[in-house]
C-alpha cells in the first residue's frame, strides 16, 4: 500500500524550477573548483582553493538527481490515478442505504471497512436520499458524510449467529415477541448478504476492467522509488547551502505529515521541524 505520507505530500512535490537551480549552483560549484589552468598563480590559486571548499559533493548532487526523477514519477502515477477515479465517477456504484452503518467514516472512526470509489478513496456522499435509515434532523445537519459499510463476509456471521440462537421469554408473549424478532432478523440478514454480494461483485468488476488496481500499483512502485531515493540523498554529506537545500526538499516530501503535525510543537520535534523548513527556505532564496 502506498505510504500515506507521500500520497499526502504527492501534491506539494518541491518546485521542479528550484529544484532545477540548486542543480546548477551544486554543478557550478564543482565545475569551477576543477576548471582552473594548471600554472595558476597567486590569487588564482587562492579562489581555486575557495572554490574547491565550496564545491558540492558530487554524490549528493547525483543521489538528488534521482530524488528529482522520482518525485516526477510519483507525481506522474498520482495524476494518472486521479484521472482514472474522474472517469470511472459515475459509473462506480453507491453501497445499497441497507449496507450502511455509522456516518462520518472519514474521520478513520471505525474499525469496519468504510465505502471507498474506485480507487479507495473515502466515498462522501449526499445523505438527502438516505430517508430508511436516517432521520430528517441528522440529514439536515450532515448533508454530505461518507459511511461504514456492512460486508457480505460480516452479515454471514451475524446471520449463523442468529440461526443459533434460540428464543426465550418469561412470559409467553415475551417468548413470542423473540421468536419474531429473531425471524425477522434472519430475514433482514439473508437480504444484505444479497445486497453485499451484488455490490462486492460489481465494484471488484469495475476496479478489474477499469485497470485501478494497476495504477495503485504503479503509485506504490513510485512510492518506494521516492523513499529509497530520497533515504539516499540523507546519506550524502552536504558542502555547500545548496546542498543543503537538497537534503531538506527529500526530507520535506518524505516526511511532510510529521513535519505539518509538529511544526509548533515546542519540543524536539518541532525544533526539527522548523529548522528543516528553514533550511529549505533559506536555500530556495539564496538559489533565486
Amino acid at each position: 500500500m502506498p505510504n500515506a505520507t507521500i500520497l499526502a505530500a504527492a501534491e506539494g512535490l518541491p518546485n521542479a524550477t528550484r529544484r532545477a537551480i540548486l542543480f546548477g549552483l551544486a554543478a557550478a560549484s564543482t565545475t569551477a573548483a576543477i576548471a582552473v589552468a594548471p600554472d595558476a598563480q597567486g590569487a588564482d590559486v587562492v579562489q581555486a582553493q575557495s572554490l574547491a571548499d565550496q564545491a558540492e559533493n558530487p554524490e549528493l548532487v547525483t543521489a538528488y538527481q534521482e530524488f528529482d526523477v522520482a518525485c516526477t514519477e510519483l507525481k506522474r502515477a498520482h495524476d494518472e490515478l486521479e484521472w482514472l477515479a474522474d472517469e470511472w465517477r459515475h459509473q462506480w456504484p453507491l453501497a445499497p442505504e441497507e449496507l450502511l452503518l455509522g456516518a462520518n467514516a472519514q474521520d478513520g472512526r471505525y474499525t469496519v471497512p468504510a465505502e471507498r470509489d474506485i480507487i479507495g478513496r473515502y466515498l462522501v456522499r449526499d445523505t438527502s436520499e438516505l430517508t430508511k435509515r436516517l432521520s430528517p434532523k441528522f440529514r439536515r445537519g450532515n448533508p454530505k458524510t461518507s459511511f461504514a459499510i456492512r460486508t457480505a463476509d460480516e452479515e454471514r456471521k451475524r446471520l449463523e449467529g442468529w440461526r443459533q440462537s434460540t428464543p426465550n421469554g418469561r412470559t409467553e408473549k415475551a417468548l413470542a415477541r423473540n421468536r419474531a424478532y429473531r425471524i425477522k432478523a434472519i430475514k433482514e440478514c439473508e437480504l444484505r448478504i444479497q445486497l453485499a454480494e451484488r455490490y462486492e461483485a460489481e465494484t471488484s468488476r469495475l476496479r478489474k476492467v477499469s485497470g485501478a488496481d494497476a495504477a495503485k500499483l504503479r503509485v506504490a512502485k513510485a512510492d518506494t522509488r521516492l523513499l529509497a531515493a530520497a533515504n539516499d540523498v540523507s546519506q550524502c554529506q552536504a558542502r555547500t547551502l545548496a546542498g543543503l537545500g537538497m537534503k531538506a526538499d527529500a526530507l520535506a516530501v518524505t516526511a511532510a505529515a510529521l513535519i505539518k503535525a509538529t511544526e509548533f510543537d515546542p519540543g524536539p520535534l518541532g525544533q526539527l521541524a522548523r529548522f528543516v523548513d528553514s533550511v529549505a527556505d533559506v536555500a530556495g532564496r539564496a538559489a533565486v
